[in-house]
């Protein structure tokens, strides 16, 4: 015979509306539990980002990868761009010439096959240096951090860190280079050993920055009086 356990008294009721032994109302007990509401959180399955993949600790609130909010399920706003100073963002007469490098995927490949792919056919992108720095790496949804060499998008190389290196202006017009600790390296012209962490490095015009798994970042001065 089936029988329902009473809350109020812990005694197993032969009914299923009062209690056969104290009386107490037995339909808060029956009624089956309240689906999740829409607001809730949802589990961490695989410690990853639903939407993205990216890795995930059971504490964080937002995506690290993609800024999707753990708690709703929604994706954030990208913000408007900030509005330029008006002399800051002046062309220095500089640009960033990015593009894969195929040796640079073999030489790390040679180094520890990974499974990442060459993106064959991938087209080059002009980036103007412009302001007082230009950062490398790759965007951040939840930090609101969108550095304008951005290695994230629309190609995304998996080897560059959020904030790998910046280019800072030098009070002569030229550019000069910064690793900010980041996890792969910053190599300069085919060095054989990376940038040492956070020493500044003098660039030239038709120098070759390899950042991440297979990207060339060469910099190019656009007018006839190079510094």
């Amino acid at each position: 015979m089936a029988t329902t356990l009473c809350p109020s008294c812990g005694a197993n009721s032969t009914t299923s509306d009062y209690c056969d032994t104290c009386g107490a109302a037995l339909a808060a007990a029956a009624a089956p539990a309240a689906p999740p509401t829409a607001g809730s959180p949802p589990a961490v399955a695989g410690a990853v980002c639903d939407n993205c993949g990216a890795a995930r600790d059971s504490d964080d609130a937002f995506c690290e990868g993609c800024g999707l909010d753990f708690a709703t399920g929604q994706m954030p706003v990208a913000p408007s761009p900030p509005a330029a100073a008006a002399d800051g963002a002046l062309p220095s007469g500089w640009m960033a010439v990015i593009e894969p490098d195929r040796a640079f995927f073999d030489t790390n490949e040679a180094e520890g096959p990974t499974s990442i792919t060459f993106p064959a056919g991938a087209g080059t992108r002009e980036v103007p240096l412009t302001g007082d720095e230009v950062w490398i790496g790759r965007r951040s949804e939840s930090k609101g951090f969108f550095p304008a060499i951005d290695l994230g998008a629309p190609l995304t190389d998996p080897g560059v860190s959020h904030r790998h290196a910046v280019l800072r202006r030098q009070s002569d017009g030229s550019w000069a280079l910064v690793d900010e600790m980041s996890t792969n390296g910053t190599w300069l012209n085919g060095g054989e050993a990376p940038l040492p962490h956070g020493v500044l490095t003098a660039l030239h015009d038709g120098d070759r920055i390899n950042v991440g798994s297979f990207t060339s970042v060469t910099i190019v001065h656009e007018g006839a009086d190079a510094p």
